[in-house]
C-alpha cells in the first residue's frame, strides 16, 4: 500500500467529480439552501462547488452552500449516481481555506481564541464571588465594580 492518504482523497474527490452530472439535485433535497439564499439556481450552485474543487474560484452561492451545509445527508440521497455531496461540500470548505491562505485562517483563529477566553470572563464574573475573582486574579473591573453581584439564581428568573 503505497498510495498516500492525500493521493486517496485526491482521487475519491476527481471520482466523484467525474461521476457528477450537475443536475441540482442535492442542492434541491439540502434543507439549508434557503436559509443560505440559494435555492433559485441549484444547477449553478453545484457548478460552482466543482468549480472550487477543480481550483477555480467558483461562485458565491457555491462558497455560501459550502459554508452553510449542517450536513443532514438529504444531498446524499437525493443523488441518483453515486456521488456523496456533503463530502464535496466538505472538500470545498477545505479547498477555500487553503485558497485564503495561511495568514486568513491564523487571524480567524487568534479572533476565536480571544472571542472564547473574553467570554470565559465574563461567565466567571456573573458566576462568581467579588473574593472569590479578587482570590482567583480576576479583580472585578470599574465596569462591574459599580454593578450589584449577579446570582445564577437572579439570571434564571430574568429568562
Amino acid at each position: 500500500m503505497d498510495e498516500t492518504f492525500e493521493a486517496g482523497l485526491t482521487a475519491r474527490v476527481d471520482a466523484m467529480l467525474d461521476a457528477c452530472t450537475r443536475c441540482g439535485k442535492c442542492v434541491e433535497a439540502c434543507p439549508i439552501t434557503d436559509a443560505a439564499g440559494v435555492a433559485d439556481a441549484p444547477r449553478d450552485v453545484i457548478t460552482g462547488v466543482i468549480d472550487i474543487l477543480r481550483g477555480a474560484d467558483g461562485t458565491t452561492a457555491a462558497r455560501a452552500w459550502a459554508g452553510a451545509c449542517v450536513a443532514s445527508g438529504e444531498c446524499i440521497k437525493a443523488c441518483d449516481y453515486g456521488v456523496n455531496p456533503r463530502f464535496l461540500l466538505s472538500m470545498t470548505r477545505v479547498a477555500i481555506s487553503r485558497k485564503d491562505g495561511l495568514a486568513a485562517r491564523r487571524r480567524k483563529g487568534v479572533e476565536g481564541f480571544r472571542r472564547v477566553a473574553r467570554d470565559v470572563n465574563h461567565l466567571s464574573r456573573l458566576q462568581l464571588e467579588d473574593e472569590l475573582l479578587e482570590r482567583l486574579g480576576q479583580r472585578a473591573g470599574p465596569d462591574t465594580a459599580e454593578r450589584s453581584p449577579i446570582s445564577c439564581s437572579t439570571l434564571a428568573a430574568t429568562c
